[in-house]
């Protein structure tokens, strides 16, 4: 067995070094070869984690492993990865997986690469294009990998990805209701959001004798030189799965009809890598009842 020393790196291995048998591989960082930058590899199926483990390891980048967002919150505490490469293709929804993964590693939102199959679900592909996520299909892992992954790494004059969390300026919920109007049809519940001089105006309506609900908003920046934001991506999480994907038309307004849950919650690209994030409250969860005048 003949060691292989590829970009600093030295490979003992029964087989080459685009071998499929990652567990053969014992890697040895040669002497003198400088900080190996790390990558999270998450929700790959075996197969195609012993191939990015052999193809980034011949790269020169160490790798470690997470089979799901929580595993991969602990890797991002303890190991402090530089990059992240996703598989969404076994989960349950591809797009919701992604967008997960963007909302709570705002970290590595620009430092992510996902991996795509032969036949790429809409919803992923939406994904995708909100968050402006690189993306490589399996079959060219060797063609493509190395010179996306390379250019997201050494991207020093973009900044890194910052998500602001708006604050709630404004909830009609908490006016007060004159009593005796408030029975003959649903009422819009509206919230005011801000962020850094940005607006995000939401009007939420319960459909009646439904769970739906109606969700519209609009994104604006007074003191810009255009204060509607158009064709911004704007993406809704529920606590447990993606919601939707959509762009502001050119007034920033846009619309989700969704099942009414607790905790979900709103992002949107406002500039660049800049993302604000704001909590959308529950229409039905507030007895509006309690809020007539006294």
């Amino acid at each position: 067995m003949t060691p292989v020393t590829v970009l600093g790196i030295r490979y003992e291995s029964s087989t080459d070094i685009l071998g499929r048998k990652s567990s053969d591989l014992q890697l040895v960082l040669v002497e003198g070869a400088g900080t190996v930058p790390k990558v999270m590899i998450l929700g790959a199926n075996p197969s195609v984690r012993d191939n990015l483990l052999v193809l980034l390891r011949s790269m020169g980048y160490h790798c470690v492993l997470a089979l799901s967002l929580k595993e991969a919150l602990v890797l991002l505490e303890k190991e402090k990865p530089d990059a992240a490469i996703l598989d969404p293709q076994a989960d349950s929804s591809p797009g919701g997986m992604v967008a997960a993964f963007h909302r709570r590693f705002p970290s590595l939102g620009d430092r992510t690469i996902v991996l795509t199959g032969e036949e790429t679900a809409p919803e992923l592909l939406r994904v995708l294009d909100a968050y402006s996520l690189p993306w490589v299909p399996q079959h060219l892992l060797l063609q493509q990998l190395w010179p996306c992954l390379d250019s997201l790494l050494s991207q020093n004059i973009v900044p890194r990805q910052v998500t602001s969390r708006a604050r709630l300026i404004f909830d009609s919920s908490l006016q007060p209701v004159p009593a005796g109007v408030r029975n003959s049809q649903p009422a819009d519940h509206r919230v005011l959001y801000e962020s850094e001089g940005l607006m995000a105006d939401l009007s939420l309506e319960p459909q009646r004798d439904s769970l739906r609900v109606t969700l519209v908003g609009q994104v604006l920046d007074p003191a810009g030189p255009e204060p509607h934001l158009g064709n911004v991506p704007v993406v809704l999480h529920g606590q447990t799965r993606l919601i939707g994907v959509a762009k502001t038309n050119e007034l920033g307004e846009f619309r989700f009809d969704f099942d009414s849950e607790s905790g979900v919650a709103l992002e949107i690209g406002v500039r660049g890598n800049h993302w604000v994030l704001l909590d959308v409250p529950d229409p039905r969860g507030t007895n509006p009842e309690t809020r007539h005048e006294s």
